[in-house]
């Protein structure tokens, strides 16, 4: 497995190649991406996602809490006033979940 991290560089164990979900915050805003292959030490549980699939993951997702911030300021207003009218509801809470499949 050419690039890929075999040993846990924490406790020397053999990792596996697995699926993973990485959770973001950033803004006030969270992301969550699942279905990220990642090199995972069964004994500690040390992540290793190869570093071209982290530099496009963190891109993306950067790119999209972004959007997010922009629609959140864009609808502030309104937002503001549904919310206003009916009790109960949260807030500026927004949370967002990307995934493959």
């Amino acid at each position: 497995m050419k690039g890929l991290i075999t040993t846990c560089s924490e406790c020397q164990t053999n990792t596996e190649l697995r699926e993973i979900t990485v959770q973001f915050e950033r803004k006030g805003i969270k992301a969550a991406m699942s279905g990220i292959p990642a090199m995972v030490c069964p004994r500690c549980g040390q992540e290793y996602v190869p570093s071209d699939i982290a530099g496009d993951v963190i891109d993306t997702v950067s790119r999209t809490i972004d959007a997010t911030e922009a629609l959140l300021k864009r609808t502030d207003h309104r937002r503001r006033e549904l919310l206003q009218d009916h009790q109960g509801l949260a807030p500026e809470r927004l949370e967002l979940a990307l995934a493959s499949r």
